[in-house]
C-alpha cells in the first residue's frame, strides 16, 4: 500500500512539473467537477435520459457495404478473424481472453485474470497505479467493441439474422454491465469516442428493424451518456493530443447524426470547431504528425477523415484547409510507405483503430488508401489495397505501385526520407532530427534523436524496437522508449531524453538539422541534438550521406570538450533476418542471401547482442503486449570529442 501511494505521489509530482499555471488551475477546476459528479452519480442528469427516437446512422455506409460484398473472399476472411469472438472469447493485442459472461467479461483483465471494479465511480479507480490489476489497456481494448463492428458487418454481408441478434445481445450485455459513469470503462474520453463509433457502425449495419424498442431506447440513452461525459471532460492543455481529436470527432458524429439528443447541437459545433483547429495544430505545415509516430498520425487521420466525410454528406462540410492538412499528412505517409506497404514504426504504436473490418497488416497503408479515395488523389494510394470496412465508408482506392523517389527533407516535422533504387529493389531510408513528441509531456515519443531506419526491397532491416506495454510496462516501458532501443548513439548508457513515468519525460533532447542537400545522387543530412549537454557537456552530431551506388555513410561524432566517453552505436535488425561477420564488417541476410553489409571505421568494437536482460538490449515488440529477441549490432568503446566513427551501409 505504501509503495502504491508513493508511486502515485511521484506520478502526480512529475505530471505537475509538465503543467503550466493555467493548466494547473484548469485541473483543479476539473477535479471539482469530478467530485461533484461522483456524489451526484446516483442521480443521473436529464441529459442522459432521452425519449424514444431513431437510432443514428452513418450516411453512405450501407451503400458502400453493398459494393464491398462483391470482394472475393472478404466475408470468409472476416469470419475467420472473428472466430475467437464467435466462440465466446476474445483475442486482442496478442492476448486471448478466457471465456466469461455478463459483467465479468467487460471488466476482466485477460493477463492477471482479475476484474476491475465495476460499481465504483469511474474517476475513483486508480488505473494508472494498479499494477496488480494489469494494464488497463487490455480491458479498454475489448470495451472499444471493435468486434461489434466486424460482427455487424459480417451479419450484413451474409444476411445472417442470428449473428445480427447476437450483436444486439452484445450491446445489451455491455449496457447492463456498464451503467453510466461507473467502472473503469467510463474513465477515459478516447475510449468513449471509439465505443461511440462502434455503436454507430452497428446501428447502421444492423438496421433499426433489428433492435427491439426497449433496446433502441437504452442504446440512445447510452449514446447520450457518452456525449454528455465527453463534453463535460475534454482533454485539454498537455493532454490535447490524439485523445482530443477522438473526443471531438465522437461529439461531432453524435451531435450531427443524433440531433434530437439533449445537447447535440452544442456537441456538433464544438466537435467541428475543435477538429478544424486540431488538424492544423497536430499536423505541421510539411505534413508530419507532431506526435512523432506514423501509427498515431494514421489514427488521427482516420478520425479526421470520418468526421470530414460525414460532414460533407450531412451538409456540414469542413473547410479546404482541413482537407489540405489531411492530404499533406498523406503525402508524408506515402513517402514513408515501402513497396510492401510497411511504414517504419517510429514512436508508440498501440494498434488503435477507428473502423474495424478484420485483421489488417499495414494500418498506415490502409489509411493512405482511404485518404486517396476520399480526396480523389490516386497518387496517395499505397502499393496494395485490401478490402476493409473503411472502403465502404470512404471509397475504394486503386493500388499505386509507383512510389515517390529521391529525397524529402522535412525540417519542421523533423525527418529526412530518402528513396532510391538498388538491385535488391527500392530502398527506404529515414533519419530523425525532430522534436521528441507533441506538447509538454510528449506522451508517445521515444528517445530516438538522430535515429535511422532502413527498408530494403519492402523488408524492414534497421528497425524501431516498438512499444510492448504502457501502464504495466515498468522497466520494459522505459527500455522500449529509451535510446538503446533505437538506431542511434548512446553516451555512458544514458538515454538522450530521460523518462519520468509511462507517458512523461524528465528531460527532453532538442534536435535540429544543420544542413541538407536533397540532390538524389549526392544527398546528405547533418543534424545534432543536445540531450547529453547537461550531463556530459557534449552534443551528438550525425551525418548521413549517399556513398555511391546503393550505399549510405553514417558518421557520428561528439561536439564539445572533456575526456573520452564510453559510447554505443546500435543498429537493431529485424528478427526475421540473420546477422554474421567480423569485428568491422557485418552481413545481414534474408533466407541465406546477403541484403546489407555494415562496415565500421573507427575506434569502436562490434558485437551482436540479442535478448539481453541487464542492461536490456536486443528486444523487438512486433505487436502490443509481445516482445521477442532481435539481433542488435552494437559498436562500443571510448570516443573523444572531435573523433569520428563511420559506418558504411551497402545494399547488396
Amino acid at each position: 500500500m505504501l509503495r502504491r501511494l508513493s508511486e502515485k505521489a511521484a506520478w502526480y509530482g512529475r505530471r505537475l512539473s509538465s503543467m503550466s499555471a493555467p493548466e494547473i488551475l484548469y485541473r483543479l477546476g476539473e477535479q471539482v467537477k469530478r467530485t461533484a459528479s461522483r456524489y451526484r452519480s446516483s442521480a443521473l442528469p436529464d441529459a442522459v435520459r432521452p425519449g424514444p427516437g431513431d437510432l443514428p446512422e452513418l450516411p453512405g455506409l450501407l451503400d458502400g457495404v453493398a459494393e464491398l460484398s462483391g470482394r472475393a473472399g472478404f466475408a470468409s476472411r472476416l469470419r475467420a478473424s472473428l472466430a475467437p469472438f464467435l466462440d465466446g472469447g476474445a483475442e486482442l493485442l496478442g492476448v486471448t481472453w478466457p471465456r466469461a459472461d455478463g459483467r465479468e467479461r467487460w471488466h476482466l483483465d485477460p493477463v492477471t485474470r482479475r476484474s476491475w471494479p465495476a460499481d465504483a465511480f469511474c474517476f475513483a479507480i486508480p488505473y494508472r497505479h494498479a499494477g496488480d490489476m494489469g494494464d488497463v489497456k487490455y480491458v479498454w481494448e475489448l470495451n472499444r467493441l471493435p468486434h461489434l463492428q466486424a460482427m455487424a458487418l459480417l451479419a450484413r454481408l451474409e444476411d445472417d439474422r442470428a449473428l445480427a441478434q447476437r450483436c444486439v445481445a452484445e450491446i445489451e450485455s455491455w449496457i447492463d454491465a456498464n451503467p453510466p459513469f461507473r467502472g473503469v470503462n467510463w474513465a477515459s474520453g478516447i475510449e468513449l469516442a471509439l465505443r461511440t463509433v462502434s455503436f454507430l457502425v452497428a446501428a447502421t449495419l444492423l438496421g433499426p428493424e433489428t433492435f427491439p424498442p426497449a433496446t433502441a431506447l437504452r442504446l440512445r440513452a447510452t449514446l447520450a451518456a457518452h456525449g454528455y461525459w465527453l463534453m463535460r471532460y475534454p482533454s485539454r492543455f498537455s493532454s490535447a493530443n490524439n485523445h482530443l481529436v477522438a473526443e471531438a470527432a465522437g461529439l461531432f458524429l453524435l451531435g450531427t447524426l443524433a440531433p434530437d439528443l439533449p445537447g447535440a447541437g452544442r456537441w456538433a459545433d464544438y466537435g467541428r470547431r475543435t477538429l478544424i483547429r486540431e488538424a492544423e495544430l497536430q499536423i505541421c505545415v510539411d505534413g508530419v504528425g507532431l506526435e512523432q509516430s506514423p501509427s498515431y498520425t494514421a489514427f488521427t487521420l482516420e478520425w479526421l477523415l470520418l468526421a470530414g466525410v460525414v460532414g460533407a454528406r450531412t451538409g456540414r462540410p469542413f473547410p479546404p484547409g482541413y482537407w489540405d492538412r489531411i492530404a499533406r499528412a498523406g503525402h508524408v505517409l506515402r513517402w514513408l510507405c515501402d513497396d510492401n506497404g510497411n511504414v517504419p514504426r517510429i514512436g508508440d504504436d498501440d494498434e488503435g483503430r477507428v473502423l474495424h473490418g478484420g485483421a489488417e497488416e499495414n494500418y498506415a497503408a490502409g489509411i493512405l488508401g482511404s485518404i486517396a479515395a476520399a480526396t480523389g488523389n490516386p497518387d496517395l494510394a499505397p502499393p496494395r489495397c485490401r478490402p476493409h470496412l473503411r472502403e465502404a465508408m470512404f471509397g475504394r482506392a486503386r493500388p499505386n505501385r509507383t512510389g515517390p523517389s529521391g529525397v524529402l527533407s522535412l525540417n519542421d516535422g523533423g525527418y529526412t526520407i530518402v528513396r532510391f533504387a538498388t538491385g535488391r529493389g527500392p530502398c527506404l531510408f529515414v533519419m530523425d532530427h525532430g522534436q521528441l513528441g507533441y506538447l509538454s509531456i510528449a506522451a508517445h515519443g521515444h528517445a530516438d534523436a538522430l535515429a535511422v531506419w532502413l527498408h530494403v526491397g519492402g523488408q524492414p532491416v534497421l528497425i524501431d524496437a516498438g512499444t510492448y506495454l504502457y501502464h504495466s510496462g515498468g522497466s520494459d516501458r522505459d527500455h522500449f522508449r529509451g535510446t538503446s532501443a533505437h538506431n542511434t548513439l548512446i553516451i555512458e548508457g544514458a538515454d538522450s531524453s530521460r523518462t519520468a513515468g509511462a507517458f512523461n519525460w524528465a528531460e527532453k533532447a532538442g534536435a535540429r538539422m544543420l544542413a541538407c542537400d536533397a540532390d538524389p545522387l549526392k544527398w546528405f543530412v547533418l543534424a545534432e541534438h543536445d540531450g547529453y549537454v547537461k550531463r556530459f557537456g557534449l552534443r551528438h552530431r550525425r551525418r548521413a550521406a549517399a556513398a555511391g551506388s546503393g550505399a549510405i555513410e553514417i558518421e557520428d561524432s561528439l561536439v564539445g570538450t572533456g575526456p573520452p566517453r564510453r559510447v554505443e552505436i546500435g543498429f537493431l535488425i529485424h528478427p526475421a533476418l540473420t546477422v554474421y561477420g567480423t569485428n568491422t564488417a557485418w552481413r545481414i541476410a534474408e533466407h541465406g542471401r546477403t541484403i546489407l553489409t555494415i562496415e565500421h571505421h573507427g575506434p569502436l568494437q562490434g558485437e551482436i547482442q540479442r535478448g539481453l536482460a541487464s542492461p536490456a538490449r536486443g528486444w523487438y515488440s512486433p505487436a502490443f503486449g509481445r516482445k521477442v529477441p532481435a539481433p542488435r549490432l552494437a559498436f562500443t568503446g571510448e570516443l573523444a570529442p572531435g573523433q569520428r566513427c563511420v559506418c558504411r551501409l551497402a545494399i547488396a
